[in-house]
C-alpha cells in the first residue's frame, strides 16, 4: 500500500468570520471493486450546487450525509483520491463530467479509442467527457491520484450526444 496517509482538512468561519479548522482527519478509502478490492476511492468532499454557496455549513453538512451513485456528482463537484493496487484496471467508461486529476505517487495509463498514454508522478491529466479506462502499469507499486471531478453537460460530437456510459461497472 502507500506510504502516504492522506488527511482531510476542511476550513470554515467562525461567528466573528475568522478561519477555523471545522475538522481533520484520515481519508477513509473504500473498494469501488469488490470482491477485488484493487481499487479504492477516497471521498474528500463533495458539493451540489454551482456555484457552492459556503454561507453556514450546509454545504458541510450535505457532504457528510452525501451517499455516491455513479461517478461524480450531479451540478457540483467531488474531489477524490484513488489508489490502484498494482496491476489494477478501472474498466473503460464514460461520465458527464470534466476530470482535473494529479498522479500523486506512481504511474497511471489511461486507456482510450486507438491508444494508450502513461502519466507519471506530478502529471496533470484534464479528462473531457470521454471514453476512457484506467490501469496501474506497475505489478510492484501502488498508485495514487487525486481527481476533481465537476459536473458538466452531455458532451455533442456533430450531431450525437453521447453522454454518460457506465455499462462496464453494471450501473
Amino acid at each position: 500500500m502507500s506510504s502516504l496517509t492522506p488527511t482531510q482538512t476542511i476550513t470554515t468561519h467562525s461567528a466573528d468570520a475568522k478561519t477555523v479548522i471545522h475538522s481533520s482527519q484520515p481519508i477513509r478509502f473504500d473498494s469501488i471493486n469488490p470482491p477485488y478490492n484493487t481499487l479504492f476511492a477516497g471521498n474528500v468532499f463533495t458539493t451540489h450546487t454551482f456555484p457552492t454557496i459556503l454561507d453556514g455549513e450546509d454545504d458541510i453538512n450535505r457532504h457528510g450525509s452525501w451517499v455516491p451513485h455513479g461517478i461524480g456528482v450531479k451540478d457540483g463537484a467531488l474531489a477524490v483520491m484513488n489508489k490502484f493496487a498494482p496491476g489494477a484496471e478501472c474498466p473503460a467508461h464514460r461520465t458527464e463530467t470534466i476530470d482535473f486529476g494529479v498522479v500523486v505517487e506512481g504511474e497511471l495509463e489511461m486507456t482510450y479509442d486507438g491508444g494508450s498514454t502513461v502519466f507519471k508522478r506530478g502529471d496533470v491529466i484534464v479528462q473531457r467527457e470521454t471514453y476512457h479506462g484506467w490501469r496501474n502499469p506497475s505489478q510492484e507499486n501502488e498508485t495514487l491520484v487525486f481527481f476533481v471531478v465537476l459536473a458538466a453537460k452531455p458532451v455533442t460530437v456533430g450531431e450525437q450526444v453521447l453522454g454518460e456510459d457506465l455499462s462496464n461497472f453494471g450501473i
